[in-house]
């Protein structure tokens, strides 16, 4: 009776307030990984589609889906199922094409809840269409044991922004991050056009850990770039080689002489030169900038410090010419 007491009594210490609680980790620094940095929907063998990762204590925030996110995610170990939410700056190809197989393996390997995607008007359709049209998937299941899978129409959830954005607006939040949204310039279609329907591009503000990250998707000179950059401790910019993507149009076969002059004035208009990416990285006093979605960002190339040339003239800080899986 004496031993079942003293036993009882160790049991109640060991469980109770008195025992010695587990230590709490520390929190660990926000990470900013590159996981696609080529502009444009080209498959290339060096870089993959625009892509971003943010990872605050394990938990995954990702910004675009270009092809070979998944592949990428696999280089860095990161688990779909840590995936928390994933925000698009725009409707072009080269920024969604994973989102299929995003949604469909994360509700196939994982019992995660269903993903928020944020994006642009359109976002909510895109993703309730892509999720119906893989239904065939459902029907043909691999038969494992265990609880059975929730409707694959329940992956994930479409969230649509405003289509007009002109100021930074708060559009996701939870315990690890604050996410921030305004609309910029990609895109110049007549208002009231089918095309002007859709086309809308954003730029998102990710805050974690003390920090600010900008990512400014696809855009031309933006005010509202800037606005949302404000004090920022990255800006993740896309940048344009006008040169270079000149010559590459040249060369490509599959552009007729009569589309490359179009496609040079999109060019221009729609994404930024390293001039226009140092003039708003100094009015908005960002600390460190990171090039991304280059464009044309080919295999092979060489003399990559073109893509930053001008930046100096305006900006003073750190500026990196980023490389897939480059992290921050």
């Amino acid at each position: 009776m004496k031993r079942t007491l003293l036993a009882l009594f160790l049991l109640g210490l060991a469980s109770g307030s008195g025992a010695p609680s587990e230590v709490p980790k520390a929190p660990t620094a926000p990470r900013l990984i590159l996981l696609g940095t080529a502009g444009g929907p080209i498959a290339r063998l060096e870089r993959s589609q625009p892509a971003n990762a943010i990872v605050v204590d394990g938990r995954i925030y990702l910004i675009d889906a270009g092809d070979g996110l998944l592949r990428q995610m696999a280089a860095k170990r990161l688990d779909l199922g840590k995936v928390q939410a994933l925000f698009l700056t725009h409707h072009h190809i080269d920024h969604i094409a994973d989102l299929p197989v995003l949604m469909i393996d994360r509700w196939l390997l994982s019992a995660a809840p269903p993903l928020p995607v944020h994006g642009p008007p359109g976002a909510a359709r895109l993703v309730s269409g892509t999720l119906g049209a893989f239904r065939p998937v459902e029907l043909a299941p691999v038969t494992i044991g265990g609880p059975r899978k929730p409707p694959l129409r329940r992956a994930a959830r479409g969230h649509d922004l405003p289509a007009r954005l002109d100021e930074p607006r708060l559009v996701y939040q939870d315990g690890s991050v604050r996410v921030l949204a305004i609309g910029v310039d990609h895109y110049h279609y007549p208002p009231g056009s089918p095309e002007a329907r859709f086309s809308r591009s954003y730029a998102y503000r990710v805050e974690a850990g003390g920090k600010a990250y900008v990512f400014s998707g696809d855009t031309g000179p933006s005010e509202r770039l800037e606005r949302l950059a404000q004090g920022a401790d990255y800006l993740v910019c896309e940048v344009i080689d006008l040169a270079r993507v000149e010559r590459a149009l040249r060369a490509f076969p599959g552009f007729a002489p009569e589309q490359i002059q179009p496609l040079l004035r999109h060019m221009v208009e729609d994404h930024l030169t390293g001039d226009q990416i140092g003039r708003i990285a100094a009015r908005a006093g960002v600390r460190k900038v990171i090039l991304s979605h280059l464009s044309p960002g080919g295999d092979g190339e060489t003399d990559l410090g073109d893509y930053a040339r001008g930046i100096a003239d305006h900006f003073g800080g750190e500026v990196v010419i980023g490389r897939d899986l480059d992290e921050f």
